[in-house]
């Protein structure tokens, strides 16, 4: 993948989940990033190769002129059968933006802290 813009050019709302284990988003923009990453559906996920891991670019949600990336390592987990398989899923909640949830995959990467007095969240990276 080249790096270009795969979803959300005209912009879309983000939701920051911690009862989201993985990234969703509408379902047409994730068969494409599925695809793009070469990911075979089976059963409830689609995997990859974990060969080809490593050659997986980051994936950077632009957030309010903000990158924050996502590395193959992060969107990529092996189940129990240390196969690998892509986190990104269908947002099964309909909304009329194109709407994104990021989950424990994206939290992980990011210090969060949740103002609720001024309805804010502010990320850094995680060490």
């Amino acid at each position: 993948m080249k790096r270009k813009i795969i979803a959300c050019s005209g912009g879309c709302e983000a939701l920051v989940d911690t009862r989201t284990a993985l990234i969703k988003g509408p379902r047409r923009l994730v068969n494409n990033i599925q695809k793009l990453m070469g990911a075979t559906p089976r059963g409830s996920k689609h995997y990859v190769s974990c060969s080809v891991v490593n050659t997986l670019p980051s994936i950077i949600f632009t957030i309010n002129g903000i990158n924050y990336p996502a590395p193959a390592r992060a969107y990529i987990l092996k189940d129990s059968r240390s196969h690998c398989y892509t986190t990104f899923k269908e947002n099964t909640v309909r909304t009329s933006r194109e709407t994104w949830i990021l989950g424990d995959v994206f939290l992980r990467l990011y210090f969060s802290v949740f103002d609720r007095r001024n309805d804010r969240i502010g990320l850094a990276r995680a060490v």
